[in-house]
């Protein structure tokens, strides 16, 4: 009996013997070496100081990530994420050609040990610019109407300028930089807090995270007063040259939209353009004024558009003759119980002198030619002929008419 335990305990060594070892067989053959691709390794850029202390600045993808393949053991690459590694890119190391090669390792250095990582891709090119800064003005503008009868008399952002630094294509890309403010439906001034936009030549906004600037908030006040229609005058200095005369004075606008308090628009009712000089002209004059420059302190323009054009045509004045006849004088204070009667010539020469247009519609009933007969007895007397003033219209000659009165 004791025999047969002895050759029990030996079969007993031997089967756990035989089942490690097929233990090992088996965890070797199910732990087998595999491959795994991960893909969307963000990459870390490091020692950008290394660009930036050059006075240039660099630009990278926007979410730049790098692909892998891992090898090992199953059992530990089967549950590799990309969140297991990760990428760096150190600028520093920057080649001549802007690339930069990306290093990827295991985040555990454990694991790291376990595998072997390859990939084809594993260098990134940076852009890189020399940094410029510059200085903008900032421009407010507003949206929609303010109330119906009101406009907005000035805009003042606080502060007014704004340095901006980055690349020197992205900065040049810029064209202004405005502030908007809503003023819908407002009669008073109105304040508010904006942010500054960036414009470039197209009229586009820009995206400012691509560059740093040092006014991130502006203060912005619009004023916001009473408007007043006024019409627009225009007068000239001097006389054009002899022989010459002013046929006509054209100028747009007519009248003007201004702003300004109660009191300052209670003071004026008209814009005079009074010193358009025309001493010795014989031409045509055409010119522009800036209409601001004749209101007084405390009234603006609204339109944006200050200027008025203004054309003065300058023509030849013409002589021409008319006949008067005894029966186109005009008595003036006669007495019903005498009679007048005409000595000399039937007819009457007169010459006038005036632009042509002027002269051509002329008749000597629109001059109302008169003598003054008031007071006088029976008699005979000299007298001398006035003429009304026509516009435009110069009386060259001196007529002198002789008159008999009878009882």
């Amino acid at each position: 009996m004791k025999k047969q335990g002895l050759n029990n305990f030996g079969l007993k060594i031997v089967s756990i013997v035989v089942a490690i070892i097929i233990w090992i067989v088996v965890a070797n053959v199910d732990d087998y070496k595999t491959t795994k691709q991960i893909s969307g390794i963000e990459i870390e850029f490091i020692n950008g100081s290394a660009i930036t202390e050059k006075n240039k600045v660099y630009e990278v993808p926007k979410g730049t990530t790098v692909d892998i393949v891992v090898k090992g053991k199953r059992s530990v690459v089967e549950e590799l994420t990309s969140e297991d590694f990760k990428a760096v890119a150190d600028l520093s190391k920057m080649s001549v050609t802007n690339a930069v090669t990306v290093e990827v390792s295991a985040v555990s250095s454990a694991i790291g040990k376990e595998l072997t990582i390859t990939y084809t891709d594993n260098a990134v090119v940076v852009v890189v610019e020399d940094k410029l800064e510059t200085q903008f003005p900032i421009t407010v503008r507003t949206t929609s109407e303010v109330a119906e009868g009101y406009a907005i008399s000035s805009k003042t952002a606080t502060p007014n300028l704004i340095t901006v630094t980055g690349a020197e294509s992205v900065v040049n890309n810029i064209r202004e930089v405005v502030v908007s403010v809503d003023v819908r439906g407002a009669s008073e001034n109105i304040s508010a807090i904006a942010q500054p936009i960036f414009i470039d030549g197209n009229g586009e906004e820009i995206d400012s995270a691509k560059f740093e600037y040092d006014v991130k908030e502006v203060e912005v006040l619009v004023e916001i007063m009473k408007t007043k229609e006024l019409s627009v005058k225009v007068s000239q200095i001097g006389k054009p040259r002899d022989g010459y005369a002013i046929a006509s004075v054209d100028y747009q606008p007519t009248s003007i939209i201004v702003v300004g308090s109660p009191v300052d628009l209670a003071k004026i009712e008209e814009v005079v353009i009074d010193d358009l000089d025309v001493e010795n002209c014989y031409k045509d004059i055409e010119t522009s004024v800036n209409i601001a420059d004749y209101l007084p302190a405390g009234v603006t323009l609204v339109d944006a558009n200050p200027e008025v054009a203004i054309k003065i045509v300058i023509e030849k004045v013409e002589e021409r003759e008319l006949r008067v006849e005894p029966n186109d004088i005009i008595l003036i204070g006669k007495n019903t119980n005498y009679n007048y009667v005409f000595k000399g010539p039937i007819t009457y020469s007169l010459s006038v002198r005036g632009l042509k247009a002027d002269i051509d519609e002329l008749t000597i009933q629109s001059l109302s030619p008169s003598i003054d007969v008031s007071g006088k007895g029976p008699g005979t007397y000299t007298f001398t002929v006035t003429f009304k003033d026509a516009k435009g219209v110069e009386v060259l000659d001196t007529m002198t008419v002789e008159v008999e009165i009878q009882r």
